[in-house]
C-alpha cells in the first residue's frame, strides 16, 4: 500500500512539473497609451470696429497699422 502512495505521488508531480510556460517567465510589458491628437486651435474673435467709426469708408490698407 505504501508503495502505491509513493508512486502516486511521484506520478502527480510529473504531472504538475510539466504545467505552464516553458522556459524562462516574464512579466508582461503595460500597453503604451495612444497618442492624442493635438487640439484644434481656436480661431480668433473678428475685430470690432470702435464706437463712432464711419461704416461707409474702406478699410485702411496700411500693413503697420
Amino acid at each position: 500500500m505504501r508503495n502505491i502512495a509513493i508512486a502516486a505521488a511521484a506520478c502527480g508531480l510529473l504531472v504538475l512539473g510539466g504545467c505552464g510556460i516553458k522556459g524562462p517567465l516574464y512579466m508582461p510589458q503595460p500597453p503604451k497609451p495612444a497618442a492624442k491628437p493635438a487640439p484644434k486651435p481656436v480661431p480668433a474673435p473678428a475685430a470690432t470696429p470702435a464706437p463712432g467709426a464711419d461704416h461707409n469708408k474702406p478699410a485702411s490698407q496700411d500693413s503697420a497699422q
